[in-house]
C-alpha cells in the first residue's frame, strides 16, 4: 500500500463523505441486515471506493478545465461533484451485480479489520 500525501488523505476523506451521503443507505439495504459490523463494512466499501477514486483521478483534476474536456472524462462531468457521483453510481451498480451474497459479504471482506 502506498502511504498518501496530506493532501490526498484529506482529498479521500471529501470524496468518502460525498460518497458516503449518496451512497451509503443504498449499499447496506442490499444486506438486509442492520448490525455494527454492516455498518463498519459499508463504510469500510465507501473508503475503498474513494481510494480507487483518488488513484484514478487526483493528479487528473489539478485542473479542472482541462480534465473536463479531457477523453478522461468519461462521464462528461461539469463538476467534480458530479464526477464523485457518476463514479458512485458505476460503483454501485457493480457491486449491485457482481456480489453474490450481499447479506454476509461485508462481514466476510472486513472480518479481518
Amino acid at each position: 500500500m502506498i502511504a498518501q500525501t496530506k493532501p490526498q488523505t484529506d482529498f479521500i476523506k471529501m470524496v468518502a463523505n460525498h460518497l458516503a451521503k449518496n451512497f451509503i443507505a443504498s449499499l447496506l439495504e442490499l444486506t438486509k441486515e442492520e448490525s455494527y459490523s454492516t455498518r463498519i463494512g459499508g463504510l469500510a466499501e465507501i473508503i475503498d471506493w474513494s481510494k480507487e477514486f483518488c488513484d484514478r483521478y487526483y493528479d487528473k483534476i489539478t485542473n479542472w478545465e482541462m480534465f473536463r474536456w479531457s477523453n478522461d472524462n468519461i462521464y462528461n462531468a461539469i463538476t467534480l461533484d458530479d464526477l464523485i457521483i457518476c463514479f458512485g453510481k458505476e460503483r454501485l451498480r457493480k457491486f449491485y451485480t457482481q456480489i453474490e451474497n450481499h447479506t454476509d459479504y461485508f462481514k466476510e471482506k472486513y472480518s479481518a479489520i
